[in-house]
């Protein structure tokens, strides 16, 4: 099975996490999506990642998920946010994500957030207990 992990990052949270993931994760590519929108014809799950800015996920994904719609929903999907406020992260996943989209996804996870524009020598900033539940699902999911 062919995984591709979709991510837009402004302060590199997402880029960190989509790296991660591709490390742990048999068969995947990554890409940018502030630098080219991908065909996703020939992918069997899509892992979608984004920072949050004041509740609002970033343009390009918001935008790639509304044109390719109806193809995400025909794949096995998870979401990821990197985003530091627990308290409103389902609301940000409600306001962000079409319905059917969050329906239809293995999981939705928040893997945790930096200040914007601040360097971490470390990554102890990500949840990795929730890393590890979007990878397990992933993978899960692949056997069956």
């Amino acid at each position: 099975m062919k995984t591709m992990i979709l991510f837009a990052s402004k302060a590199g949270a997402s880029r960190a996490c989509a790296e991660l993931l591709a490390t742990r994760i048999a068969n995947c590519s990554v890409c940018d999506l502030s630098k080219q929108a991908p065909d996703i014809d020939d992918v069997d799950t899509v892992i979608i990642g984004s920072g949050v800015r004041m509740g609002r996920v970033y343009k390009t994904v918001r935008s790639f998920v509304d044109k390719n719609l109806d193809k995400l929903l025909s794949k096995r999907t998870a979401i990821y946010f990197c985003y530091g406020e627990p308290d409103t992260f389902e609301k940000a996943v409600e306001k962000n994500i079409p319905v059917q989209l969050i329906s239809n996804s293995l999981c939705v996870k928040s893997f945790g957030g930096k200040m914007p524009f601040t360097s971490s020598k470390t990554n102890d900033w990500i949840l990795m207990d929730n890393v590890n539940a979007l990878i397990e699902m992933v993978e899960q999911e692949e056997v069956r």
